[in-house]
């Protein structure tokens, strides 16, 4: 342990880097967010990876420490932590001062890697050194505002473009409204402005690579509705015929319902009664593993008070995947997390997972995915099928893939890169990061949501900790702050 310490200290003594110097404030869509930057040799770093939640994107790490890419729908950047040069696609270039890895993120220096990140972005990313800012210049906005008007027969919303952009407009459960447009590029802070209370509920915006989509959740159900592209100026008009939503009844149209707050927080603790989950070599059993991660964590959050917290189970009992997602769907939750321990049959694999809903895309996921589903398998098991393991076979989960709720992807996929984001500084055991699977308990859950994989039950060292009251604390500790990252990113104010 002294050995250990003593080399962490010469570290620091040969790079001299502090803790995070402050923070550097990004100016962006008509508002503010901060990020972390770092002073190593005196030279200001700023982190990439909080900075890509903002731009869109992903990051990808190879090697965790080592070696990370950064996905954008065209491009790809290549970092060696330590070394100054890059590769953007096929090409490398230098950036003067190296990249960095602490505390779970990428730092760049901004003043010699922005001006490579304004060439693949297609808009002006300007670093103020004496200021400690950052400006993300809104003249490449496309989709810059919404209007909403009552007229005689309906409702009217458009949304104004800067050109003729191809849409897409689906209707989902809860009288969402979904609007994705093509190369979009969204002046958010100005169009969550527009949100009226009178005809909606919600009203949320989402930038991804290659998309913008704005969805409205609406007072009354979405029937008889009509869009089109008009012209001088551009806009997508969307018209709904209802006479509730009309001019004459929109003073008085005041249906109360959920509202823009995230404050009603679900936790799901995997497994419980009869349900044992996976079992480590020791005995430990997941189900108790988990429900003591859940317990730790609604704890954390009642002493906020800014939150209501409903446990799908906060004892040991049985309780369905069904049951779980009817719960969270009843309380109308604003987050689901659902809590469990993996396991493999490789005694050395090691690690925490985040997952969200979405199709497995690698063998690592799909296990995760079949051995988490198993539980909902049995439970819709006919009696009459006399064991036959067919049952349990790959078209029923490719059945729950075909069934994946897409409404809230991209939300619990931010979510679940916060999550992450916390764990790393929280936790010492290797990072997994985060990926997707097809799990049943997500997606009933009408609701942003993540599965947390807390650790190995199956490696003998992860099973010790799993069941260490510490290390509940902190799994509990680091999601407890993403949900508090996530609600003040989203929640509207």
């Amino acid at each position: 342990m002294l050995k250990i310490i003593l080399t962490s200290l010469t570290i620091l003594l040969m790079t001299g880097t502090s803790l995070p110097a402050a923070d550097t404030e990004v100016f962006v869509s008509g508002g503010k967010e901060k990020i972390d930057r770092i002073k190593i040799d005196r030279v200001e770093y700023v982190s990439l990876s909080q900075l890509v939640e903002i731009l869109g994107g992903r990051l990808d790490w190879v090697i965790v420490g080592h070696k990370v890419s950064y996905l954008t729908s065209n491009n790809r950047f290549e970092f060696l932590i330590d070394a100054p040069y890059f590769r953007l696609n096929d090409s490398t270039y230098n950036m003067t001062f190296p990249a960095q890895y602490f505390e779970g993120d990428l730092y760049v220096y901004p003043e010699t890697f922005f001006p490579y990140l304004d060439r693949v972005l297609a808009q002006k990313i300007t670093y103020s050194s004496s200021q400690k800012s950052i400006r993300i210049d809104s003249d490449y906005f496309n989709v810059s505002d919404l209007a909403i008007s009552a007229k005689a027969n309906g409702l009217l919303m458009e949304i104004f473009l800067t050109g003729e952009m191809a849409y897409e407009i689906f209707v989902t459960e809860g009288n969402w409204i979904n609007v994705s447009i093509r190369d979009g590029k969204l002046n958010s802070s100005k169009i969550l402005s527009r949100r009226d209370s009178r005809y909606m509920y919600r009203l949320k915006t989402h930038q991804a690579d290659g998309s913008g989509q704005i969805s409205m959740r609406m007072k009354r159900p979405v029937k008889n509705w009509h869009h089109k592209l008009a012209f001088d100026p551009p806009r997508i008009q969307i018209s709904i015929a209802d006479a509730e939503f009309s001019i004459d009844t929109a003073e008085t149209n005041a249906v109360i319902g959920p509202d823009d707050k995230i404050d009603v927080i679900v936790i799901d603790a995997g497994h419980g009664g009869s349900d044992y989950g996976a079992i480590g070599r020791g005995g430990t059993r997941e189900k108790d593993v988990s429900l003591s991660i859940a317990r730790e964590l609604a704890k954390l959050i009642r002493k906020d008070k800014q939150f209501k917290v409903i446990m799908t189970r906060d004892r040991d009992k049985t309780v369905t995947l069904e049951q779980r997602a009817q719960i969270a769907n009843q309380a109308a939750a604003d987050l689901f997390v659902s809590i469990h321990a993996n396991s493999s049959v490789k005694r050395r694999v090691r690690g925490w997972n985040v997952f969200f809903l979405a199709e497995a895309k690698n063998d690592s996921a799909r296990s995760v995915e079949q051995l988490e589903n198993s539980a909902f398998l049995k439970e819709g098991r006919d009696e009459s099928d006399n064991g036959n393991e067919d049952f349990f076979a790959d078209p029923i989960l490719s059945i729950l893939n075909d069934m994946l709720m897409t409404e809230f992807q991209a939300e619990s996929h931010d979510f679940a890169l916060m999550c992450d984001r916390e764990m790393r500084r929280n936790l010492d055991i290797p990072a997994r990061g985060v990926d997707q699977a097809g799990f049943y308990v997500l997606n009933k859950v009408f609701t942003p949501s993540v599965l947390i994989e807390s650790g190995f039950i199956s490696n003998k060292t992860e099973e010790n900790l799993l069941k260490d009251g510490k290390y509940q604390k902190k799994v509990a500790e680091a999601l407890y702050k993403a949900i508090k990252r996530f609600r003040a990113k989203y929640e509207s104010t």
